[in-house]
């Protein structure tokens, strides 16, 4: 038998079954009270609400948890100049707050009394569960043209929120440092974070195809840059759009109510996750990589380039609604008058006698036109193009329920915090003598506590510092799921000085991790050095997702009601791990991701697949190897 299987493979970081909860339609979505519900796949009446209600946190004072840490290093110009006084460039920040991500129950309450005017039946079964975020820090700056403009000073992970607070910790260049210290002297700071939640659900089914071409896809450009340097999620997008314009990914629809808008964003998405991986696992850049080099534009410039456009073409799109709403308003009330006239004409000559109604506030209103909402921001997750590439041409077919995974942007202004709290905001020199004691910060990038239940055990951090006196320090912290939430994400060590006159010498450390999984297998690292005070750390295994789909007239043609799919892991922890995905044709639902665990740069697992024709014996293919980024099954 001939086994064409095409799986979309992007897989994730920790390993639970088939996912069975939160089948959610994405375009079946209702706007309710001040929340965004979505009902399920296989029970329409129960519906998921979005929480996009952002605050920081506060303590048991009252105060904002927000901490702003500007700080120099100084450093020698070396340019022989005859200056006295020069600007060191080793410079920076760091934002960490702690926020709310929550919806008021007396919200909640509203938007399900709402969802019941429109569905008797429906019940509010709780919030939308998160796969993961980012989060980018905005604030203003005045433009060439003496005009404020939006501009992006730093990208950082958001954690995927277990109950209502999670820390944000984002690494500012010296430039973002500079921005926003200014912006919170002024007595309305400008100044908010944008979140991109990432969560997963299905798209109902739609008569359409999309096919794309792979090979004039490598040939873009802009694809072919990404894979030299990481590129936004944004720009991948527009690169697509042009894709699409010359016909290297086409869109044929059958009938006119799909929104090809959205279509198109689940195109892209498969797309993107059969061609690129995200950057450190997440899609979220370091800080040398938001700098960027002197031949190319910083990430952080291009983000705000991708932001400006967007708005403008938001912008533009509301101008072209209020204009055709105006034209519309402006023919419909042409023809109303032309037909009183005839209708008055007619009345006059046949003498009827005949009063027309007086004109409502309706008739003179100005038309109600739907805007577009003007972006936040730019998506921020930065990805690179794989060094496996793939070949030929790949179609979806969106004619079944097609899972798909949507980005949420919402936004929270941070507001005037430094009125609240003045002491949250501190500017350090790291040469002053005054700061002899040295602090460490170390968080866990993409980790989050729900992944002290389902994957990990703890995280052993252990700092080494070799002080130039001959004595060493050595300080180690073990993070499981209590001292992840009761320290919200930020683990702080600290040495001293010992001894330590070079004081560059003195900011350099070692560290190492050490993975404990819930399966008691373990993941040591080796020795790394560094002298930035932040230590982000990234587990050793990516996340990834094994998307399978199942072609529906194959399924329609064999008389299928079922099939069953093995993914075979033998990558990590040198062990074997198999995760099973089943389709049934009764519910349409004919694609489902399984959650693996993969180390990084390896894509290689093997499937098995078995056939349950109705009425028949199962059929059970051989096992094969891949590593390829999806498996379509569509013939024997």
């Amino acid at each position: 038998m001939k086994n064409i299987l095409f799986l979309s493979a992007f897989f994730l970081f920790y390993g639970i079954q088939e996912m069975q909860a939160q089948q959610i339609v994405f375009d079946r979505g209702l706007r309710v009270g001040e929340l965004t519900v979505f009902p399920e796949v296989t029970n329409p009446n129960n519906y998921y609400y979005l929480p996009d209600k952002a605050s920081v946190a506060t303590n048991a004072n009252g105060k904002p948890m927000f901490s702003f840490i500007k700080y120099v290093r100084n450093t020698d110009t070396g340019d022989g100049g005859a200056s006295t006084i020069t600007e060191s460039n080793e410079a920076g920040g760091v934002v960490h707050v702690l926020v709310n991500l929550s919806v008021p129950e007396d919200m909640r309450k509203n938007a399900e009394r709402e969802v019941q005017r429109i569905n008797s039946a429906a019940r509010l079964m709780g919030p939308i569960m998160y796969k993961s975020g980012k989060v980018a820090i905005i604030s203003s700056v005045v433009g060439a043209d003496g005009e404020m403009t939006k501009k992006v000073v730093g990208i950082g992970p958001a954690p995927i929120l277990d109950g209502e607070k999670a820390a944000l910790s984002v690494l500012l260049t010296k430039q973002g440092a500079d921005i926003l210290w200014a912006t919170f002297q002024t007595p309305t700071p400008d100044f908010s974070f944008s979140f991109e939640m990432d969560a997963r659900g299905y798209l109902s089914p739609k008569s359409v195809k999309i096919e794309a071409d792979f090979e004039q896809i490598y040939s873009h450009k802009g694809i072919e840059i990404a894979a030299r340097t990481p590129v936004l999620a944004a720009e991948i997008k527009a690169d697509f759009d042009e894709l699409t314009n010359t016909g290297a990914i086409k869109v044929e629809q059958i009938g006119e109510d799909a929104d090809l808008n959205k279509l198109k964003e689940t195109a892209y998405n498969q797309l993107v996750n059969l061609m690129f991986d995200r950057v450190g696992g997440q899609g979220v850049p370091e800080l040398s990589q938001l700098l960027g080099t002197n031949n190319q534009p910083s990430m952080l410039d291009r983000a705000t380039t991708m932001l400006t456009t967007a708005r403008q073409e938001a912008r533009d799109e509301n101008t072209r609604l209020a204009t055709e709403a105006r034209t519309n308003r402006d023919y419909e009330r042409r023809i109303r008058a032309e037909s009183r006239t005839a209708m008055d004409s007619f009345y006059r000559a046949h003498n009827i006698p005949y009063t027309f109604p007086p004109l409502t506030a309706a008739d003179t209103a100005a038309p109600q036109v739907e805007r577009v909402p003007i972006p936040g921001f730019a998506v921020a997750a930065s990805f690179q193009l794989k060094e496996v590439r793939r070949k030929g041409k790949y179609t979806i077919d969106l004619n079944k329920y097609t899972e798909d995974m949507r980005t949420f942007v919402f936004s929270e202004s941070v507001g005037n915090v430094k009125q609240k709290c003045e002491e949250c905001f501190v500017r350090i020199n790291l040469d002053d003598p005054l700061y002899k004691q040295r602090e460490v910060h170390a968080k866990l990038v993409g980790v989050n506590a729900n992944d002290f239940e389902t994957y990990v055990n703890n995280v052993e951090i252990v700092l080494r510092k070799k002080h130039q006196n001959g004595q060493e320090t050595v300080r180690n912290i073990i993070i499981d799921r209590k001292k992840f939430n009761n320290d919200g994400n930020d683990f702080t060590m600290i040495y001293g000085w010992q001894g330590d006159d070079n004081r560059k010498k003195w900011l350099s450390f070692d560290f190492k991790t050490k993975w404990t999984f819930n399966n008691g297998s373990q993941v040591e690292t080796e020795w790394a050095s560094q002298e930035f005070a932040a230590i982000n750390l990234v587990p050793p295994l990516v996340k990834r997702d094994i998307y399978v789909e199942l072609d529906p007239e194959f399924a329609q043609n064999e008389n299928l009601r079922a099939v069953e799919i093995k993914i075979f892991n033998n990558s990590v922890l040198g062990r074997e791990e198999v995760k099973t995905v089943s389709l049934k044709t009764a519910d349409n639902i004919l694609s489902k991701s399984v959650e693996v665990i993969m180390p990084q740069n390896i894509e290689d697992y093997q499937y098995e697949v078995v056939l349950f024709p109705k009425g028949k014996s199962p059929v059970k293919m051989s096992k094969k190897n891949s590593n390829y980024g999806s498996i379509y099954l569509d013939s024997i």
